[in-house]
């Protein structure tokens, strides 16, 4: 498949698009690169490189830890309260 990379001045990923399969490969009228890839594993923006028309992740680059973790909504805090009180409730009221 083919694929649009824009790059930095030192050829690192900032973004990518799919392309045409009949778009040639190369240096486009906009500057970016027209690459063939087999797999859109590894174009990670930010951390990989674009070498001799080849993706290059960085070394030792997870991109499940770089996810960030979703923030409790008000509405899951109060419900977790909630929760919390009626099973302290339920606890005294099994103790007596």
């Amino acid at each position: 498949m083919k694929i649009k990379v824009w790059t930095d001045n030192n050829n690192r990923l900032l973004n990518w698009a799919y392309m045409n399969d009949s778009q040639p490969v190369g240096s486009t009228d906009d500057g970016q690169q027209i690459i063939e890839i087999d797999s859109t594993d590894g174009l990670y923006e930010n951390h990989a490189s674009i070498i001799d028309g080849q993706v290059v992740p960085d070394a030792g680059y997870d991109p499940d830890a770089d996810r960030p973790t979703p923030e409790p909504s008000p509405e899951q805090l109060m419900l977790a309260a909630l929760t919390l009180k009626v099973a302290q409730m339920e606890a005294v009221k099994s103790s007596d």
